[in-house]
């Protein structure tokens, strides 16, 4: 019963808040660098990174409305590519010895993970394993032309620094299925200025948590600096044709 009334909610939440700001902030003058690379990406599904901006507008603050994801979702939409993130639901990490929660926590997850479905994101529990969710997901994948969105940093901030941390989930990720990652950088924070998203070079092969997170971090770097690209070692590329047009950039 919570978890329908969670999907009412989020219903209403997605066609009278999240749609028009999808069209308002998707449509918003940008320009857009290295897009070619978005066409290697025809008919796969792929992890997409991205550093994530605090929004100056108060109000969009307050409703925590990430509108840079609207943008870099139009930009993958334009390309092809169906967007959409894993949320978690859960009351945060328990520890093994916890006990069961209490009916009110278990009323308040069901609230939770109604939203969260009705918002068209997949709703994550960190403390239970759920084969419907990893059965959801690994279809979706299957389809091909999914970008799964996540935003490294853990929360948002004015703009990209060199001593960011970044968190190591996207590497866990893309090991578990097989996923390329794909960096996007986006500048966005003052919107009366020129905006702009820029693509990166991917990660094709899985590798390990240390590496990929470094390796993000320094191509987020490179793309907000212009810098000319740097191919990296062989498991950061794909097939050939892929490196050629890599250079290209």
């Amino acid at each position: 019963m919570v978890y329908y009334l969670g999907r009412t909610i989020g219903f209403v939440f997605m066609w009278c808040l999240i749609k028009p700001m999808r069209l308002i902030y998707g449509n918003k003058k940008c320009t857009y660098e290295n897009e070619h690379i978005l066409k290697e990406f025809k008919g796969k599904s792929a992890i997409i990174v991205s550093n994530h901006i605090k929004p100056r507008n108060k109000f969009l603050r307050l409703i925590s409305m990430p509108y840079d994801a609207f943008m870099i979702r139009h930009l993958l939409k334009k390309n092809g590519i169906y967007s959409t993130a894993m949320t978690s639901y859960d009351s945060g990490k328990r520890n093994k010895s916890a006990n069961k929660l209490r009916p009110g926590q278990v009323r308040k997850e069901q609230l939770i993970k109604g939203i969260v479905k009705s918002m068209d994101l997949i709703p994550l529990n960190r403390n239970e394993s759920d084969p419907a969710t990893i059965k959801e997901i690994k279809k979706r994948i299957d389809l091909g032309n999914l970008g799964l969105g996540i935003f490294p940093e853990g929360t948002w901030f004015r703009g990209f620094r060199k001593s960011r941390r970044m968190h190591g989930g996207m590497a866990v990720l893309s090991k578990r299925y097989n996923l390329p990652i794909l960096p996007v950088y986006i500048e966005a924070y003052n919107l009366n200025q020129p905006l702009r998203i820029a693509v990166g070079n991917p990660i094709w092969e899985p590798m390990e948590a240390s590496q990929v997170t470094e390796y993000i971090s320094k191509e987020l770097l490179r793309l907000k600096e212009r810098r000319p690209v740097d191919v990296g070692p062989n498991q950061l590329q794909g097939p050939t044709e892929s490196v050629t047009a890599a250079t290209a950039v």
